[in-house]
């Protein structure tokens, strides 16, 4: 039996989410994969269940946020993809690069609105 006790992270960098993975051998991983890209009607995403580094090959949960569908709702009105970002709060890489994290989905909003993107 495997026990699990490391978890990932997800975070919302460039418009996908992703998660560090927790043995910080330095690897990200989408947490997002394509199921039928063949398919006539078009590919559809699918969320994973359960963290598996390509490099490490740490198997981690994920912890993701309870407003997931707000959150990228919000950040998908923003035009340019490198300003879609959303960390949990005191999240090692946004606190290690100093950006905002612990974000409600208002404070999205307000940030949209300061900067004119509705």
């Amino acid at each position: 039996m495997n026990l699990i006790t490391e978890r990932a992270r997800a975070y919302v960098y460039s418009g996908m989410w992703v998660a560090d993975c927790p043995r910080a051998c330095g690897n990200v991983e989408q947490l997002f994969d394509l199921a039928n890209p063949r398919n006539p009607a078009g590919p559809r995403t699918v969320r994973r269940t359960s963290f598996h580094c390509s490099y490490c090959h740490l198997i981690a949960e994920i912890d993701w946020s309870t407003q997931e569908a707000e959150i990228m709702e919000v950040l998908g009105r923003r035009p340019v993809p490198h300003n879609r970002n959303w960390y949990p709060a005191d999240h090692e890489t946004a606190v290690k690069f100093r950006v905002p994290h612990g974000q409600s989905v208002q404070d999205l909003r307000d940030e949209n609105a300061e900067h004119g993107v509705m």
